[in-house]
């Protein structure tokens, strides 16, 4: 039963982000009542993480509605549903794994590093966090990632957040700062996630130091990259082609339809249809532990932001420069570190900052840059809840093993706040 639940989710979502379907609210709700019927498999850690989460989310809730607001009590349904149709859909690509692959030595050392956090960065570009998902599940070794390999997937996918066009960064980002040049914005943030590229590989090079030639990277041929090389295809057509479908929906839809036309050539259509279905039975009640913590982190993310609502306005600058913009900056990785996802804090300091008129490209860099680092600061961002839930690795120690490298990558996104104020 949970399985069709999810199956039900993972189609929802997806038709939801096209504008043709149904309310987001029904993706959500199979969501929660798979999640009731997986709970009794959850680790006894993830319960417990899970029951915190959504009870100080209730709180909030509680203080909010005590000091007379309306919650909007539907965000805990629509909360993160999209990305956890996503997750479920590209789960699906593993069909596609052949003997060959199963069989082959995967490349090690300083160049696997470089070569695997560069691939990261550009697939995902494109295809969001289905890039990390791909590479994680082929370079576990013995069915277990190791968190340097988690940790360097992230940092390199988050960095992409600085230019890709493709990314729910730059979206907000433009919306919240009407005005900017978006390319300027990307030429500018390019530049910057070229340098956190290089500090990320070295940081993870330090922290390993003579084991760096053992770190396990992701093959970079063509035979490897046929997967997400192809998705990257779809998708990349599906955002110019469907411009107002969702990007996530896009990812989601591009994924399944790739599974279907793929399998169905090479075992034939009914070969096809039986190797499906038994991925959705067998392999989707899989995601209990990112399904879970998910939405146990939207009900969260959720009452945390009717709460902020309940604040005053207090404006301590008079204008928006480099030094406030790097105040704001501080400010909103401090938030991602508290669990505010950067969505919530980039509305909140864009009406916030409003009465100051700041420069539209100066404050859009800060958005992005928000995002490429907060998310990889706090434990709670949905990337590191992602790869705890699918792999194992707490959240905790992605965030405290980010902790140098986020902190370095601070300093160099002031300076490119300086240059981009000029």
């Amino acid at each position: 039963m949970a399985s069709a639940l999810l199956a039900v989710m993972i189609v929802l979502a997806a038709l939801t982000g096209t504008g043709h379907g149904p309310p987001s609210g029904w993706a959500g709700a199979s969501a929660w009542l798979a999640a009731a019927l997986l709970w009794p498999r959850l680790p006894a850690a993830q319960k417990r993480q899970a029951v915190l989460l959504a009870g100080c989310g209730l709180l909030a809730f509680g203080v909010s509605l005590f000091n007379g607001q309306r919650p909007a009590w539907l965000s805990v349904l629509t909360q993160n549903t999209a990305l956890l149709g996503m997750l479920g859909a590209v789960s699906f690509l593993q069909l596609l794994n052949t003997a060959e692959d199963a069989r082959e030595t995967l490349p090690q050392g300083r160049k696997a590093l470089w070569r695997t956090a560069l691939g990261v960065h550009l697939l995902g570009a494109v295809i969001n966090l289905s890039a990390v998902f791909i590479m994680a599940e082929r370079i576990r070794a013995t069915g277990k990632l190791r968190p340097e390999q988690a940790m360097i997937l992230g940092r390199a996918f988050l960095a992409a957040a600085l230019w890709s066009p493709f990314f729910a960064a730059t979206a907000v980002a433009l919306t919240n700062a009407p005005g900017a040049n978006p390319m300027r914005l990307a030429g500018i943030g390019a530049a910057l996630a070229a340098v956190l590229l290089v500090l990320a590989v070295r940081d993870i090079e330090r922290a390993l130091g003579n084991s760096s030639a053992t770190f396990v990277g992701y093959p970079m041929h063509l035979r490897a990259l046929r997967v997400p090389a192809l998705l990257s295809v779809l998708v990349a057509a599906g955002h110019w082609l469907l411009p107002q479908w969702a990007a996530l929906s896009i990812v989601s839809l591009s994924a399944l339809a790739i599974v279907c036309a793929v399998t169905s050539v090479e075992r034939g259509p009914r070969a096809a249809a039986r190797s499906i279905y038994r991925h959705g039975r067998d392999r989707l009640p899989g995601m209990s532990g990112e399904l879970i913590l998910f939405l146990a982190a939207g009900v969260f993310a959720s009452g945390l932001q009717s709460l902020i609502s309940l604040g005053g306005v207090w404006m301590p600058f008079s204008a928006f420069g480099t030094f406030e913009a790097a105040i704001i900056l501080a400010l909103m990785i401090l938030l991602s570190i508290l669990g505010i996802h950067v969505v919530i804090s980039i509305t909140i300091m864009a009406s916030w900052l409003a009465p100051l008129h700041p420069e539209p490209d100066l404050l859009a860099l800060v958005f992005v840059e928000s995002w490429a680092i907060g998310l990889a600061a706090g434990s709670m961002s949905g990337i590191h809840i992602a790869i705890q839930g699918r792999f194992g690795v707490p959240a905790g120690t992605l965030a405290r093993g980010n902790m140098r490298y986020c902190l370095q990558a601070y300093c160099l996104a002031v300076v490119w706040l300086a240059l981009a104020s000029r």
